[in-house]
């Protein structure tokens, strides 16, 4: 299955200059599968262990929010929850402790929404 990956910006306004849904702790976008009618969230961080803070997951778990909020307010079938990476978001947290601090964590992905 072909997947492509839409970023979180293509939602927004060009305009816009202070984007509420940027960080500089993680990227996170949309994962769209073809042919399906749903899509996941997937967060990326950007910095390394030693740089992160030990609740980087809340960044994602946030913009993910705002995500799916947006999402709802263009007309998608969705059902916005505050935890949006679920218990992947909470192992990627508990895990990710462990890793050196040179270590760029890898991305989480949410469950599927819309459909």
């Amino acid at each position: 299955m072909k997947k492509s990956y839409l970023g979180a910006m293509f939602l927004l306004s060009s305009g816009v200059l202070a984007n509420p849904y940027k960080s500089e702790l993680v990227d996170v976008s949309f994962q769209i599968q073809e042919g399906k009618e749903t899509f996941q969230l997937v967060c990326q961080p950007k910095l390394t262990m030693g740089e992160l803070p030990k609740n980087w997951v809340d960044a994602c778990n946030d913009i993910g929010k705002k995500l799916l909020e947006l999402a709802v307010e263009s007309g998608v079938k969705v059902e916005p929850v505050d935890n949006a990476f679920g218990l992947a978001g909470d192992l990627a947290q508990k895990v990710s402790s462990d890793l050196p601090e040179n270590v760029v964590p890898t991305q989480i992905i949410s469950r599927e929404f819309g459909g």
